[in-house]
């Protein structure tokens, strides 16, 4: 916020310059050494405040300096006659001091330089122009020290809100991130325990496999298992056609691979269309007794004049077997690696997966990826915020300070009635000027219902308000003499400030700037076509100058305060963007790896050795011994797909036992989103610790929205074992509308159960 103020004030500093380097080369030998003097001192010093401003920051020495210099030459040239500078060009002296110290010294010190400059150029005015001429020469001043004081604060305030939403967005993309990563790792290890895990152990407690094939299948799972889930791709592409290349075919069959030279997809995508063709080609390994498999891969946009190999668009592959075949229609809808494998990646990616099927007639998947369309927002050449949308510079200021209209209202209205008084003072003095108070009576009233409308002020209405102002100014000429222009006979010209500022700030700035152009141009026109009002060409310019910068000064002002403070907000958001993006992609790290941790923590503890024990070849998969350990650690692989982060270690054992004593355990869920563990684990447990080991035991979760629905049979029955189930599903907040269920032929258990 501090290097925008200080850049504001620069670009302020920039006007001075300008005005005192015009100054210096229309003045010519009339000027007096110590006139001249003056003039290269506050050139030199706004240049430095430029140079400061832009390329370090402004402090309070600047603001010592300036004060110093306001009151030193004021003083220098009231020795031979405060009237060798027109009124304008010797406010100049003041305003730098006083924009200076409402932003960068304390108010209570501030307010004291400011009266301070003031009531130099009052008493360095008051022995040529008298009282009332000395106090009326110090109202730009006193309307420049009443702006800042209320722009400063403001911008600070904007500064401080746009770092406070900051950190509130920060916190919110972090904790987006988080259940982003979560979300994320739930999918990679379901998907990983069953590609990987379950493929590898199933293998081994098979008998016929061969040892490359086995040997093949244990490596991946145990790297699966090791390896934690790295973040998506941050606009990386892969070659997906390079990645079809290096799928293996089915035990058995003969692949042929049709593909394009190149196909460059985004990374994610390309991962999750292998892992489902691999999971496709596993399926067809293990059930459809296929001879040959064709896997043909199309992008989007290929047609036989295309010279371009590299294709970048959307795509097609499929994967064709020539086996068995099924009924489509008795496919089960939760089947695991069609559900979590095959479909469910696609869709985590924007794809669809279909599956084509017949008995007899093979079968036929197909996957499908299309990019994304661009919103307006995102497509190259997208336009910026325009007039009246969203995003544009008054809901950026909205967005910074609030309400606009009452920090226009601080800036506006105090010019507005200092030039009313002025008007009221130097109207009556010029016959037939009275016309000109009703013009500005209705320029003011103008300003102040533009002002009361805020943001909402109509391109029309604008326009006519610009018209009806330039008009008034060049057209009071008619009866205002051009001398006047050395004091403020010629208020009419700086009338038009007030509304100009307001409409460059909450309008498109063109639409202000044409009409400050127009008037620019109108005066210059009548003083050169009029009759002459000073002695020489150079004499002209430096009394026709500081009337020209009078209200450019305003509307510049306005538009470079106006400016800084719209866009602080925008400034902030994308200097902070990157940092933002870091902390919530370190949260969804953090979360990705604990997850995986916590997951892996108790499962991996049995199966990560056993499979590293058979990959080292120390046993055989061909002892009963090894296919039996296997086939109990592919059953807690598919309880864990069922029903992931539920079974704890102790659970697991329960199950395992009760397998291995000739138990048929079966669990399945209609979803693989977490379910309520603490009552699943605790009514597992009650099921089999109690009694004899059940013949079967059947357990089914059905998840809605809020909850989900538990169903348990468990065959034969046992009084213990239902006493058990029973205290379980009674227990204080755990259940509702909880049944049990018992004969001697079985238990059945049905309950509903608050999800997390």
């Amino acid at each position: 916020m501090e290097c925008g103020l200080s850049r504001a004030l620069a670009a302020l500093s920039a006007l001075f310059a300008l005005n005192w380097s015009m100054f210096l080369l229309t003045g010519g030998p009339e000027q007096a050494a110590d006139v001249r003097a003056v003039a290269v001192v506050f050139l030199a010093q706004a240049l430095v405040t430029v140079v400061r401003g832009v390329r370090v920051r402004l402090s309070r020495r600047d603001t010592w300096v300036a004060l110093a210099l306001a009151v030193v030459g004021p003083l220098v040239l009231a020795v031979e006659g405060a009237d060798r500078l027109v009124v304008g060009q010797r406010c100049l002296l003041e305003q730098p001091a006083v924009l200076l110290a409402v932003a960068f010294l304390p108010r209570s010190v501030s307010r004291w330089v400011c009266l301070a400059a003031i009531s130099v150029q009052a008493a360095t005015g008051w022995p040529v122009e008298g009282a009332a001429g000395a106090f009326e020469g110090v109202w730009p001043v006193v309307a420049t020290a009443v702006a800042g004081d209320v722009l400063v604060p403001l911008m600070r305030m904007a500064g401080d809100r746009a770092d406070r939403a900051q950190q509130r967005m920060r916190a919110v993309r972090a904790a987006a991130g988080r259940e982003e990563g979560r979300r994320e790792a739930h999918r990679h290890f379901q998907g990983m325990l069953h590609d990987e895990v379950s493929s590898a152990l199933q293998a081994i407690s098979l008998p016929g496999v061969s040892t490359a094939r086995l040997s093949e299948a244990v490596a991946g799972a145990v790297n699966a298992l090791a390896a934690a889930p790295a973040p998506p791709g941050r606009g990386e592409r892969t070659d997906l056609s390079a990645l079809v290349g290096t799928l293996r075919p089915p035990a058995g069959t003969a692949l042929t691979i049709e593909a394009p030279c190149a196909l460059l997809v985004p990374s994610p995508v390309a991962a999750a269309v292998a892992g489902a063709a691999r999971e496709t080609l596993r399926n067809v390994e293990a059930y459809a007794g296929a001879r040959t498999v064709r896997i043909r891969l199309c992008g989007g946009t290929d047609a036989p004049e295309r010279s371009d190999p590299v294709v970048r668009e959307g795509f097609t592959l499929s994967v064709t077997d020539d086996g068995d075949g099924f009924d489509i229609d008795e496919l089960a809808l939760s089947s695991t690696g069609l559900r979590r494998s095959v479909i469910r990646r696609m869709v985590a990616v924007g794809g669809s997966a279909e599956v084509r099927s017949a008995p007899g007639r093979g079968t036929v998947v197909t996957l499908e990826w299309t990019p994304p369309v661009a919103g307006p927002a995102d497509g190259e050449g997208a336009a910026g915020p325009r007039e009246g949308e969203p995003g544009g510079t008054v809901a950026q200021l909205q967005a910074a300070v609030g309400d606009v209209r009452h920090p226009l209202a601080a800036v506006c209205l105090p010019f507005l009635v200092v030039m009313g008084v002025v008007a009221a003072i130097h109207a009556p003095r010029t016959p037939g000027a009275w016309p000109l108070l009703i013009w500005y009576g209705l320029l003011a009233a103008v300003t102040v219902a533009l002002l009361r409308a805020g943001s909402g002020i109509p391109r029309p209405v604008a326009g006519a308000a610009c018209a009806f102002a330039v008009a008034g100014a060049l057209g009071s000429f008619a009866v205002l003499p051009l001398a006047g222009l050395a004091d403020y006979t010629s208020w009419p010209i700086g009338a038009v400030t007030p509304l100009l500022t307001l409409l460059v700030i909450v309008r498109p700035p063109w639409e202000a700037l044409t009409a400050l152009a127009v008037e620019q141009t109108g005066l210059v026109l009548l003083v050169v076509t009029g009759p002459p009002i000073a002695p020489s060409a150079g004499a002209t310019v430096t009394l026709l100058l500081p009337a020209l910068l009078s209200p450019a000064f305003g509307v510049f002002g306005g538009l470079v305060i106006g400016r800084t403070v719209a866009r602080l907000g925008g400034v902030t958001l994308r200097t902070e963007a990157a940092r933002s993006a870091t902390l919530a992609s370190e949260a969804a790290r953090r979360a990705r790896e604990e997850l995986h941790r916590k997951r892996l923590a108790d499962l991996g503890e049995e199966i990560v050795p056993f499979l590293g024990t058979v990959g080292a070849g120390r046993y055989g998969p061909d002892d009963p011994g090894v296919r039996e350990q296997a086939r109990l650690l592919a059953g807690a692989v598919r309880d864990e797909l069922h029903l992931p982060g539920v079974i704890d270690r102790s659970v697991r054992r329960l199950l395992s036992a009760a397998r291995g004593a000739g138990c048929a355990v079966v669990i399945q869920s209609d979803s693989d989103d977490p379910h309520p563990p603490a009552f699943l684990r605790l009514l597992l447990t009650a099921a089999l610790s109690e009694g004899p080991v059940p013949r079967e035991l059947i357990l089914t979760v059905n998840a809605s929205a809020g909850t989900a629905r538990a169903s348990l049979v468990v065959l034969p029955g046992n009084e213990g074992r239902a006493r058990a189930l029973r205290e379980a599903v009674t227990e204080p907040g755990s259940t509702t509308n909880a049944v049990v269920t018992d004969s001697p032929t079985s238990i059945w258990v049905e309950a509903d159960v608050r999800t997390p």
